[in-house]
């Protein structure tokens, strides 16, 4: 039976939008190769997500409330913003000046911090001869009961029949027949906010400009909770924001293109400022202060009593 839930058309709309960096029902003779050599066409080698997972889409399609119910395409893998998004960050700071990228940089601070990728280039007007950035990428996560039959029906060439291969499952599990899935943009933006607080620390610290690339769409929901104040044009700044969305459209290897919608700069200070006054802020704290409450096994009201 196939179920609609609502305006998501969970279960009237195949949720799959990429495979393995091509649309899942492409032609194209890159694609092809792409699904035989089970590759990542952004990162140049095997599909992590498929080694580890055996699960090869980087996208899923799906409507939100908070976004009035509009059917979106959204990244599920960090690694569908390298890349041209990546690049632009690059081309940004850099501008024609030739610049090296390396990936998953361990920052030697306390905590250690995983770095996504830094560029550089050799400057000898530097005090040591080089100019780099950090730049961070940042997707959405799945929630729910996930889109692992309708990868099984991809796979087997049955995408025509893909709402059998839930009941299937189903059937399987002894659970409700349902499409049940969805994006968590409020763990992603919980998550990034206090990453771009820690790393933008650290940062500061050694004088490196940060860049956060995202989808649009968490770009929003990050400043609906996050309000920081941006920069003027040309004033100094430590974090740079860019939003890239899907257009529609496809680049020539016949991959579908992230576009740059908005980029905006940002101080720091500006951004604690705004994370410690917002109700993110709050949030923290309480989670905070719960995990306190949890470790020591004290109820909420018992107060305790220091002697110092």
């Amino acid at each position: 039976m196939v179920q609609s839930n609502g305006q998501n058309g969970r279960g009237t709309v195949f949720p799959i939008v990429e495979a393995f960096g091509f649309p899942y029902d492409s032609a194209a003779p890159e694609a092809a190769k792409a699904r035989s050599e089970k590759a990542c066409p952004f990162v140049g080698g095997l599909c992590e997500k498929y080694r580890q997972y055996h699960f090869g889409y980087c996208s899923v399609t799906y409507a939100a409330n908070w976004n009035k119910g509009q059917q979106k395409t959204y990244a599920v893998c960090d690694h569908r913003l390298d890349g041209p998004p990546v690049e632009w960050a690059v081309t940004d700071y850099f501008g024609s000046d030739q610049a090296t990228l390396v990936s998953e940089v361990m920052a030697t601070s306390k905590p250690r911090l995983n770095i996504d990728y830094v560029a550089f280039s050799d400057d000898p007007s530097a005090p040591d001869g080089t100019r780099l950035i950090a730049i961070e990428t940042q997707a959405i996560d799945l929630r729910g009961g996930g889109v692992g039959p309708a990868w099984e029906a991809w796979e087997a060439d049955d995408v025509a029949n893909w709402r059998a291969y839930f009941t299937a499952e189903a059937e399987r599990k002894g659970r409700r027949d349902t499409v049940d899935y969805g994006v968590n943009t409020g763990n992603v933006y919980k998550r990034l906010g206090t990453q771009v607080a820690v790393k933008g620390e650290y940062f500061k610290q050694i004088d490196v400009p940060l860049y956060v690339v995202m989808q649009h769409s968490i770009l929003e929901q990050l400043r609906s909770r996050i309000n920081f104040t941006p920069v003027k044009d040309g004033a100094p700044w430590d974090i740079t924001f860019a939003g890239f969305e899907y257009s529609g459209d496809l680049d020539s290897d016949g991959k579908l293109r992230l576009d740059l919608v908005e980029s905006t700069r940002t101080t720091l200070p500006n951004y604690l400022e705004a994370m410690t006054s917002s109700r993110e802020g709050g949030a923290l704290r309480s989670d905070f202060v719960a995990k306190v409450r949890k470790k020591k096994k004290t109820p909420p009201n018992q107060q305790d009593l220091f002697t110092i």
